[in-house]
């Protein structure tokens, strides 16, 4: 997680020397598992061209709000995607620009009291950005996929273990700064 922090710290900084890149800050919904939802909010770096940028995004939800079953135990579940991706824009020169991407995703994921293992995945995204000069306004919608596997212990004896999807749809808006 910190390495993570640190990296997108790094890349922020850097990022001017980029052409085309943009920060992007926004609020996020996304469904985490297939019982579990939750409400947060995340940064996108963005470096390329007006039509192929590359994405570092992270976001953040809460555990305190989602609650999922795994390996038949009812848990509270965090889960922080940092999602390294591509977009394509359709329309970047005008003030409705359309985009579609895609790329891999990285779960950091917590349990209060089961043992997760972190997972890898892929994600797919549908949006658009809306405005014209340095700062516009965006939406998207996304769908996550990744698997993970769940324990829980009693002691060292495992108890009760299962695989367990993580991901799902959600959307997120914001505003974007274009350097």
């Amino acid at each position: 997680m910190r390495k993570a922090l640190l990296l997108l710290a790094i890349c922020i900084v850097a990022a001017p020397a980029w052409a085309g890149g943009g920060l992007s800050l926004f609020g996020s919904y996304a469904q985490l598992s297939e019982e579990s939802e939750a409400v947060g909010f995340g940064a996108r770096l963005s470096f390329g061209s007006d039509r192929w940028v590359g994405d570092l995004s992270w976001t953040w939800y809460p555990s305190e709000d989602s609650t999922a079953t795994a390996a038949g135990y009812e848990d509270s579940l965090q889960v922080i995607p940092l999602d390294l991706g591509v977009r394509l824009f359709f329309n970047s020169s005008g003030s409705f620009a359309p985009y579609v991407g895609a790329g891999g995703t990285f779960f950091y994921t917590n349990l209060d009291a089961g043992s997760i293992d972190k997972a890898y995945g892929a994600y797919g995204v549908l949006g658009f950005n809306l405005g014209r000069g340095s700062l516009k306004f965006f939406a998207e919608g996304i769908y996550r996929w990744g698997e993970t596997d769940v324990a829980y212990y009693v002691g060292e004896q495992v108890v009760a273990s299962s695989e367990f999807d993580l991901g799902g749809y959600g959307a997120n808006a914001g505003i974007v700064f274009s350097f």
